[in-house]
């Protein structure tokens, strides 16, 4: 269930502004409350979600499947920092080996260096135990999963863990902009996308929780930061 949560959480957030939409429909003394008063705008936010949806499946489950060339990937997630990779790539003899480090940036994997080894030996557990490496989602569709959904009850909000130094880090977005503020921090400030890039540096990749389950509310974002 975790592993669809997003899309589960995306899916819902459609059927809310389709639902609306059709009582916009039904209603001839004038529109129901939905974000921007706007229909065309709110049918152009579900299909962004829906294709944002899709990108992530198709990313899930395209990165899953490796070239059957005797590449050995190793992935993990290393604690305050991005995602990190280490592919083995074999040459046409199985000779020689080169190995690639690879980190993950937010939207692709950036070279770290590689080096050609050889005498590379592999232990394994013999059952499967841990899951295949797939790409983590794009920072682009994350904020996607987020956006025009301050109306909800109890919003999704992108997370970052806390580090040594710095406090966890939750995003939310509201009449379509994008709120950071850490959990210790006196106020939000407005946030782009490019910031969220060197956070993920910083912080490593955000997960997707619900405002309810962070150490923030609703309060901690509205004001303006000017009046705090």
């Amino acid at each position: 269930m975790t592993e669809y949560q997003p899309e589960l959480e995306t899916l819902r957030d459609i059927d809310t502004n389709f639902h609306r939409l059709f009582e916009t429909v039904n209603d001839s003394e004038g529109y129901p409350p939905m974000p921007g008063d706007d229909p065309l705008a709110t049918l152009r936010r579900a299909r962004a979600q829906i294709d944002a949806a899709l990108f992530a499946y198709r990313r899930r489950t395209e990165g899953a499947t490796l070239a059957d060339d005797g590449t050995c990937l190793l992935q993990w997630d290393p604690p305050s920092a991005p995602p990190r990779r280490l592919r083995f790539e074999p040459d046409s003899t199985g000779e020689m080996w080169t190995r690639r480090e690879l980190e993950w940036t937010g939207a692709e994997w950036r070279p770290c260096g590689s080096d050609c080894v050889d005498n590379v030996a592999i232990r394994a557990p013999a059952a499967a135990r841990y899951p295949d490496p797939v790409d983590p989602t794009p920072i682009e569709t994350m904020l996607e999963w987020i956006r025009d959904s301050w109306v909800r009850p109890d919003p999704p909000v992108l997370v970052f863990a806390e580090t040594a130094t710095t406090e966890l880090g939750v995003v939310v977005c509201v009449d379509d902009e994008l709120r950071y503020r850490e959990r210790d921090s006196d106020q939000w400030y407005p946030a782009t996308t490019d910031e969220f890039y060197h956070h993920l540096r910083a912080h490593g990749q955000p997960t997707l929780r619900s405002l309810s389950e962070t150490p923030l509310c609703r309060h901690h974002f509205t004001p303006s930061p000017l009046r705090q």
